[in-house]
């Protein structure tokens, strides 16, 4: 490819695009999370207050179509930022390790990209502050959480609570944009074992990327137990669609598991696996709330995402 084909097809490499679905899913599970705020409880646990009511909103509950849109764009104009800039502070070590990658490859000057950057977080920020000033505050700390990591993601492993943090907060800040609450119990179980499972699998990453991987694989084991847990405190009223939800998640991460236990782990492939597997655990969530037609397009934006990482790189 050359001319604007060529230029583009290396942003998309840049922003890793196959990985977005992931950002939807997480949205639409945050949207079920606000669903049961309004309705004050949580399915097999009881009631729990929602937090926050957000101007603007009208009647507070009511899911809006419109919200809903708006902030899945912020989310993703978001995430591509963080991607974007996280080259652009790899760009030295990127010239060592991943010389194809797209600035250390010279298809992409690292201006341009610390630009494309810096818009995409800016109009990611700009959105939210349209919605409400609490989807701002939450939107403002996801930043610092992204380009925090950014920064320091080669001089500490404790960055990887930030990669789960980027995550975990996507839940809460999507309930606050489509309904002005947000029940912190659900938020907080949902979020917090999604923001660990990223933590971790992020680590992994890392340690395969230093060439030490070591016994550390065996840390891959525990993935499912991670994003499980929550359903032994949040239980739908319907248990068929979630057992169908787990099992189709453990398979999946117990293949990327089969990746990094063989003699010469593929530590890389697996990562991709785990990250589409995103996609499973919210559709494993959506169906602990009682939304199985939102798991199902869950399942989809998993299907989406495992074809496009045929063709686009998801680390």
């Amino acid at each position: 490819m050359s001319g604007v084909p060529a230029t583009l097809r290396a942003y998309v490499d840049l922003s890793r695009l196959a990985n977005t679905p992931t950002c939807v899913t997480n949205v639409l599970t945050g949207c079920a999370i606000a669903t049961v705020a309004v309705m004050g409880a949580v399915p097999g646990v009881g009631a729990v207050p929602g937090v926050g009511a957000v101007p603007g909103v009208g009647v507070v509950g009511r899911i809006e179509p419109l919200r809903a849109a708006a902030v899945t764009v912020a989310v993703l104009l978001m995430y591509v930022a963080g991607m974007v800039f996280n080259d652009v502070v790899d760009h030295a070590w990127d010239s060592r390790f991943r010389p194809e990658r797209p600035i250390p490859s010279g298809r992409i000057s690292r201006r341009g990209a610390f630009c494309c950057a810096a818009v995409s977080l800016a109009l990611g920020l700009a959105i939210l502050g349209l919605l409400s000033t609490e989807t701002l505050a939450v939107g403002l700390v996801l930043a610092a959480c992204i380009v925090g990591y950014d920064l320091v993601h080669h001089r500490t492993s404790l960055s990887v609570v930030l990669m789960g943090l980027c995550r975990g907060l996507v839940y809460p800040l999507a309930a606050l944009a489509v309904a002005g609450v947000v029940d912190v119990w659900v938020a907080g179980w949902l979020g917090g074992a999604l923001a660990v499972y990223i933590a971790a699998v992020t680590f992994l990453a890392r340690r395969e990327s230093e060439g030490d991987a070591g016994s550390w694989r065996w840390l891959s084991i525990v993935l499912p137990l991670i994003v499980l847990a929550p359903a032994a405190v949040v239980r739908p009223q319907e248990w068929l669609w979630t057992i169908l939800a787990a099992a189709a998640l453990i398979a999946w991460l117990l293949r990327g598991v089969s990746f990094v236990l063989q003699k010469q782990p593929r530590i890389f492939r697996a990562v991709g696996l785990w990250l589409s597997g995103i996609c499973l655990v919210d559709c494993l969530y959506l169906t602990l709330l009682d939304q199985p037609a939102a798991a199902a397009l869950a399942f989809g934006c998993f299907a989406l995402t495992t074809f496009t990482q045929r063709y686009v790189p998801a680390t």
